[in-house]
């Protein structure tokens, strides 16, 4: 009689529990509709937002005017938000005794500054998108906005960037470089005083692609010249595909006193990273004084970070995967022959979406392995993404990085910082810690005696400022 009453009480006591749990799962399940719903109606409220935002700056651009001038003429206004805070607490509760203990993250007092002075980003979920990079012996800053306003500070002065007056308009003939999100600039870097700024350009009609131009930098203006353009464009009606935002690609790094390395995205026609004909879905170094490239490797989908090691000769570099397969890679000795990273042909990432045509899929299999088709695995993929952006060595060693992340979910590990650690022989990763900043990190810039990192954060439009302790 007992047993059977226990049996009873625990067959009840199930259905409860299934009860309680199906009733979690649609309740998750119309919060999580709410939620999807609310975002929704937030991102088209910023899309009205930056319409309007764009008629008024089309009508300031007939007049030779700009609205980031009106909201301030003269320079753009950084607000201290927090100074020399250890990074554990600055994060709370997210950051765990693992990364406290973390001898590379706690060797910096960090700090975080703040504008609302700048607008115009590079995806709907940023406030503003800029790049950033030392000058005059790391003793000054220089930055660009996404579209082009030009500003420089000194190191110890950081809240106040003043402005740069550039002839910049004379190059961009197309209005989506200043109106729209998938355009506009996608890096700067300098070298002995010149300027290198890479941006997407409207090459002929309805055909795009990436060129640099160049200044020597003058903080009263900057006098752009042509200094280098891919040797095609992809025009947006071409049988395969096109969006601007996976042609960006567009870093900079330099190689040697006489060559810097560029990389190019291929603008969704995939089958241009695999065609050597082509300067798309490469990454290409530039000769300073022919301005004539050579590409280093094919196979590139949307490379957004680009280091290179002169000390220990490899390229380490990151790209954006399609659905899932962001990408981090490493090429040894990449300037002795072209190395070949196989997109589309292998990816872990999937299309976006299902009914693409036999054609494509034909083009871009994205099978499931690197190496038994010929190309080079990854270091290391995402999967999901993490919306992977800028990497950069903090180390004199060249085997510990920082590496960005933007996306919209810290779960998946965006929205954030990430560190790497390479083993003796630079082949594998040994270390991998992540750091939820919560914010859309775009651009990492480190001093040259690697005591300053700064980060840009487009999410609240900021600086994170990281400096060792004395």
């Amino acid at each position: 009689m007992i047993k059977l009453i226990k049996k009873k009480f625990t067959y009840i006591l199930i259905v409860i529990l299934t009860i309680l749990l199906v009733t979690g799962y649609f309740v998750n399940k119309e919060n999580s509709f709410s939620k999807k719903n609310e975002i929704a109606n937030f991102a088209k409220q910023l899309n009205i937002r930056n319409e309007q935002i764009v008629k008024i700056q089309k009508n300031l651009f007939k007049d030779g005017k700009n609205i980031n001038n009106l909201i301030n003429e003269k320079q753009i206004t950084f607000n201290k938000i927090f100074e020399n805070k250890k990074l554990y607490e600055v994060i709370g509760d997210h950051f765990s005794k693992d990364y406290k203990n973390n001898k590379n993250l706690n060797q910096y007092l960090v700090s975080k500054y703040k504008t609302n002075e700048m607008l115009f980003t590079g995806n709907i979920g940023a406030t503003a998108t800029g790049y950033l990079d030392f000058f005059n012996k790391d003793q000054n800053l220089l930055m660009t906005t996404y579209d082009g306003i030009f500003a420089y500070s000194d190191i110890k002065n950081i809240k106040n960037f003043k402005k740069i007056k550039s002839n910049l308009r004379d190059f961009i003939n197309y209005d989506k470089f200043h109106f729209h999100l998938q355009y506009g600039i996608k890096d700067i870097f300098v070298n002995k005083n010149i300027v290198y700024l890479s941006y997407i350009d409207e090459d002929a009609k309805d055909c795009f692609d990436l060129k640099i131009i160049s200044a020597d930098i003058n903080v009263d203006f900057l006098n752009f010249e042509n200094f280098f353009k891919t040797s095609d464009c992809v025009k947006v009606n071409n049988g395969h595909g096109f969006w601007p935002h996976q042609g960006a690609g567009g870093r900079i790094f330099l190689v040697d006193e006489d060559h810097i390395l560029f990389t190019t995205g291929d603008f969704r026609n995939r089958p241009l990273a695999q065609d050597l004909q082509s300067d798309f879905g490469k990454i290409i170094k530039i000769n300073l004084k022919s301005k004539k490239g050579k590409i280093v490797s094919i196979g590139h989908r949307n490379p957004q970070g680009l280091f290179y090691s002169k000390k220990f000769d490899f390229i380490l570099s990151t790209e954006h995967g399609p659905k899932g397969g962001d990408e981090i890679n490493l090429n040894h000795k990449p300037l002795d022959q072209i190395k070949n990273f196989g997109w589309p042909i292998a990816s872990y990432g999937d299309h976006y979406h299902k009914n693409y045509s036999e054609k494509i899929i034909e083009e871009a299999p994205l099978n499931k392995n690197h190496k038994k088709f010929g190309f080079i695995e990854p270091l290391k993929y995402f999967n999901p993404s993490i919306g992977i952006s800028e990497v950069k060595s903090i180390n004199d060693e060249d085997n510990i990085f920082f590496i960005g992340a933007m996306g919209n979910e810290i779960k998946d590990m965006d929205l954030g910082l990430h560190l790497i650690e390479l083993d003796k022989n630079y082949k594998k990763i040994i270390k991998h810690v992540y750091v939820p900043i919560n914010e859309r990190i775009r651009d990492i810039i480190v001093s040259k005696q690697k005591d300053i990192v700064i980060l840009f954060l487009e999410t609240s439009s900021s600086l994170l400022i990281f400096k060792k302790q004395s």
